[in-house]
């Protein structure tokens, strides 16, 4: 953490881009713009960048508390740090753009460590027993011996909030930074005030159209469901384990895209040792985009066909629990 420190003083009288993933949640926003903030009071030239679009929850968020991040900034800085961003493959349309910016590039991140990233940067920072980017924020900002503001506090809190699923994902120490949150002003009440999802009658429909679809498969006394919308891909998957599958899979495919997000329950993995992050890391690499994320959820986009791409992921699935069950003597 110390280093990290280090690196983000040394961007003082620089500009810089603080950038998120495409379809920036709560988490990557606030992390992106609090990152700015602490970054400008350190006398850098900061902003804070999304790529291709928010996630409603998101702006809520930041709109509430005043702030405005620039979807796609140019890539005029002197240097680029992506927060919560595993991969080029996440900024979207601005992926390339990024992975080909000649100023410093770094990567703080919470997420499965991307080789590829790492050789193509100049920082690689990687923290994966943070469960969301805001705590690693916090953390960041506590090391570098700065103070947060009320508004600032109430970001990071809701990045935690979601990115723990209302601290069902939580470790012992997120519970010691919430509390050093609410020290700082964070405003509890109104963060789940912002968080409430609204009535959506799209995404019911979504849930609905996705059993309508859905195929189970059990491989070797686990039960998985597979299945396809064209939205909340990941609220869906985390729906079907909720109502009982170990393992859920929801994907889309448009115009030679495919997009699958991955959840998994809790004890399925600790028995299995199975990380869909690894998994969508290799989905990603076998279908020419990039994949990752955490041990239980995790999501990757590529080019090719969505019946190929499920025949390819329970072909790795099969091939990792057979592993496990025969270590089990099954």
């Amino acid at each position: 953490m110390r280093e990290v420190a280090e690196v983000l003083r040394g961007l003082s009288g620089r500009r810089v881009s603080v950038l998120c993933h495409r379809s920036a949640d709560p988490d990557g926003l606030a992390s992106a713009v609090v990152l700015s903030e602490v970054l400008s009071s350190l006398g850098a030239e900061a902003s804070a960048g999304a790529a291709d679009d928010i996630s409603l929850p998101a702006r809520q968020v930041v709109e509430h508390f005043g702030r405005r991040v620039e979807v796609n900034p140019r890539m005029d800085s002197d240097a680029v740090v992506l927060v919560d961003t595993s991969g080029f493959g996440h900024l979207g349309s601005i992926g390339e753009e990024v992975r080909r910016f000649s100023g410093l590039k770094i990567v703080i991140d919470h997420h499965r460590p991307n080789e590829e990233t790492r050789r193509e940067v100049d920082f690689h920072f990687v923290f994966e027993n943070y469960p969301s980017e805001s705590e690693l924020v916090f953390d960041i900002v506590r090391e570098m011996g700065l103070s947060l503001t009320p508004e600032q506090a109430s970001m990071l809190l809701a990045g935690i909030i979601t990115d723990t699923a209302h601290f069902r994902l939580a470790r012992p120490e997120t519970f010691f930074r919430v509390a050093e949150l609410l020290r700082a002003g964070a405003d509890y009440q109104k963060v789940i005030e912002l968080l409430r999802p609204p009535d959506d009658r799209s995404k019911r429909v979504a849930v609905l159209r996705a059993i309508e679809r859905a195929e189970i498969r059990r491989i070797h006394g686990f039960h998985f469901i597979f299945s396809e919308v064209g939205a909340f891909e990941g609220d869906v998957a985390a729906i079907f384990v909720r109502i009982g599958a170990d393992g859920a899979f929801v994907g889309s495919e448009e115009q030679g895209k495919v997009r699958l997000s991955m959840r998994a329950n809790e004890q399925f993995v600790a028995e299995t040792g199975v990380h869909f992050g690894e998994v969508a890391e290799e989905l990603g690499r076998l279908f020419n985009g990039s994949g990752g994320g955490h041990p239980a959820a995790a999501s990757m986009t590529g080019e090719g066909r969505l019946t190929d791409l499920k025949r390819s992921l329970f072909n790795l699935l099969q091939s990792r629990l057979a592993r496990y069950a025969l270590g089990k003597g099954q």
